[in-house]
Parts: C-alpha cells; structure tokens; sequence
C-alpha cells in the first residue's frame, strides 16, 4: 500500500491535519500490518516512534474541548484493552492469567477487524472462563468511533491502572485511553515482538516477558522494562517410566503458524529426524489441516517409517495436561517458532525441553532464558539428533532441573511477585 515506512507516516499525517482521523487510523493499522512483514523488517525493528507521536496527536485530538474532571476519583479497577483474544496463543493466556488475579478487571476488546460483532458467540468462552470481569467489544462502525466509544468507557470507570494487550498495529487502545490522567498504563509488549505501535509513547511503562527482551526494550527506549513471566497454573509433575533402549515417544504442540511446511526446517523432517532417533510416537498436539498431516505421513511411508508412528492429538484445554498423561519422555520446542508458554508447561511437567535456536538473532529475537537446560539448543536437524541421544542419556537429571526452572521462574507466587509492580493502586499493590 505504501512504498515505505515514511510514505505511511506522510500520509497519516496529512490525514490528521484535515480531521480526517478515522481514515488515519485505518491507514496506519494497514500501513504497520504490511509493513512488519516485510524480511527487512522481520526481527530487525521493533518500534515505531514516528507513527507513535501521530497516535498522541490522535489521542489529543480526542480530548479537546473535553474539560477536565476537577474531582477524579480513581477506582481499584483495572481496564486491560486488547484488540482481539483467542482459546490459543500466550498473550491471550496472560489476559485470562491477569483477569483472575486482579481487583475489578475490566476488559475492552477493540475488534479492529470487526470480527466479534460479526461473530459475538466466539467470545463465549472467555466469558465463561473470566466471570469476575466485565467483558466489553467495542462495535462502533469506524475505527474513530472506537476510539471515542473507548474514551467514553475509561472516563466511565475511571481506572487506576491501564494494561495495553494491542495487537502490533492497533493503535486504538492508545487513542481511545491516553488523555486519561491518572492511571498508571502499561504496554505489554507481544510475545512475538514484532514492530509494535505503542512501544515509545511518552507515559506508558513497558512489560516483557523473557529478560532478553526486556534488557534490549530498556536499553532502547531509554526506560525500566520489567519481565512478568509466563505463569501457567501447576498442574503437577509427571512420574515418567524408567529409561530403557530408546523405546520411547517424544511430543510437541503448537497450530500451523509454529511450522514450516517445507524447506530445512519442514515439519515433515523434524517428525522424520525424532522417529529415527527414537522407538516410539512422535505427538502433536494442536491444529493441523488434514492435507499437512497426509502430506507428512506419505513422507515417512517413503522414507521407510511407519506413518502411524505420527500420532495427531489436536487441540487440548490444557498442553500440561495432556503431556503429563502420555507415555513420553521428551518434549519437542516449535520450529522454526517457538512457543514461550507451551515451554513453560513442558518444563513445568517435568520434561526436558530440546528447544529451536535461532541463530541469526535480531534484536527482535532472543528468549533462551525461557529455557531450563541451555544445551538443549538446536538448530538443524543434525543438532536435534545429538540433543535427543542427550536428552536420553540424561534424562533424570535433566527432568529435574526443568521442574526447578518453573518452580523458581514461572509459579504463581512469581507471576504475583511481579504483577504487583505493575497494578497499583495509590502507590500500593492491588492484585489479589
């Protein structure tokens, strides 16, 4: 749409100078969609200050004429502004995660794509799971009409702590709520750390969550990152069956948008490098479509292993759950994308975590902190195999220190410690 990053700012602002401001904002959430997935842009940028100083435009725009409130009373509630939630995903997870421990959670969800007013049942399942909340779409007609329906809902519940869940590109949860004095407002940055709107808004702390990401965000943005680990409830640790031969299965979990499907790191060759490595099934939990998983069966009749070996598990309600029943004794990290939480909860299990490295690391990239043992880093499928015969020749020990990991970095009391930090009330903590 645009031939580059300044033709999207150039006309953004033109847009802001004749009041034409729902047109801006559909044009920058466009422009930055396309943009961040450019290869030049792909783990080489993460901020846009530019497009952010027209969002603060945006958001004075929005309050002018407005008279400030001479008698702000701030509640305990906490307004957390998403663009869209889903059942899969980590950033969804640490809304829910969020939401159960904080004081009057409010969630407003921009739907910037319009999506939940087409389909408002999709939505049934958070309500269900988050029923100490309030639970709010913003269905306006444009993307300016969001923004004042939000303002309108920030000055209705006044609250004193702001979370920012934004998808890279949405710059409406910042329109709608940055003329609101007095919160405290927090930019959790996503999992994935694309280039993402918000980043450099003046007033707005920054969360990550894996200490590589913060020490780059802190050092960029010239302000104190904290890290709120990825807490996923203890779910208990896994009694494996002892170790004999290689008789045994490994698993992994994660949709399609984890794999490639083709290419060197082709999901069809990590199954085939796993089941010549090992004796047992190769599990996948999470969705495939049908003609992938045909695709990777016909792959290992070819190469002379049993395509049943391959076994589809689908979607789970819980990954821990689910690998703490299976007969298996290592767990698989996505590739060529890893999966931060699903980590979390293969760890927290008690399995020892052959993850993907990557080895042309932007400052985007970079999250090994995630992981208990730091050997069990591959990056090709000859390294895989050399951490598997690892993994098997240490499996106790390796099993135990991948449950410390969680217990010392991702528990509840952890995941609390630090919340408290960024919900505040008054200068005094207000989680539960």
């Amino acid at each position: 749409m645009f031939a580059s990053l300044h033709d999207l700012e150039s006309h953004v602002s033109e847009l802001i100078a004749i009041a034409r401001y729902s047109d801006a904002i559909a044009n920058m959430l466009v422009g930055v969609h396309n943009h961040n997935r450019l290869s030049i842009v792909n783990r080489k940028v993460l901020y846009y200050p530019g497009l952010d100083r027209q969002i603060q435009k945006l958001a004075d725009a929005l309050v002018v004429g407005v008279s400030p409130s001479m008698n702000l009373q701030l509640s305990y509630n906490t307004l957390i502004v998403a663009s869209e939630i889903y059942q899969v995903g980590g950033h969804s997870r640490v809304i829910i995660d969020i939401v159960k421990e904080a004081r009057s959670p409010i969630v407003v969800l921009t739907d910037m794509l319009w999506r939940f007013r087409k389909e408002p049942h999709h939505l049934d399942w958070f309500i269900r799971i988050c029923d100490n909340a309030t639970v709010i779409v913003l269905p306006q007609l444009t993307a300016w009409d969001k923004c004042q329906g939000l303002k309108v809902l920030t000055d209705q519940f006044q609250p004193s702590n702001i979370l920012y869940f934004n998808h890279p590109e949405d710059p409406i949860p910042f329109v709608g709520t940055l003329g609101h004095k007095g919160s405290r407002k927090t930019l959790v940055h996503h999992n994935d750390h694309t280039p993402s709107l918000g980043s450099t808004l003046i007033g707005v702390h920054h969360v990550d969550f894996v200490e590589e990401m913060a020490e780059t965000c802190a050092r960029h943005l010239d302000r104190d990152a904290l890290v709120l680990p990825l807490y996923v409830e203890d779910s208990g640790v896994k009694t494996f069956t002892p170790v004999h031969g290689n008789l045994i299965s490994a698993v992994t979990s994660g949709t399609h948008i984890k794999y490639a499907r083709e290419g060197k790191m082709a999901l069809q060759g990590i199954v085939q490098t796993v089941l010549n490595s090992l004796g047992g099934s190769f599990f996948h939990i999470g969705e495939l479509s049908t003609e992938w998983v045909s695709e990777i069966r016909a792959h290992l009749l070819n190469v002379g292993l049993e395509p049943e070996r391959f076994v589809i598990l689908g979607q789970v309600p819980s990954v821990w759950k689910a690998i703490e029943r299976l007969d298996a004794h290592i767990y698989i990290g996505s590739a060529p994308v890893g999966g931060g939480r699903a980590a979390i909860e293969a760890q927290g299990c008690g399995y020892p975590l052959a993850f993907f490295r990557v080895d042309d690391q932007g400052p985007a990239i970079g999250s090994d902190s995630l992981y208990a043992s730091k050997q069990l880093g591959w990056s090709n499928l000859s390294e895989l195999t050399a951490t598997i015969m690892h993994v098997m020749s240490n499996h106790s020990e390796l099993s135990s220190i991948a449950r410390a990991h969680y217990e010392k970095n991702y528990s509840r009391a952890e995941f609390n410690r630090i919340l408290s930090r960024i919900i505040k009330f008054n200068g005094e903590a207000s989680v539960g």
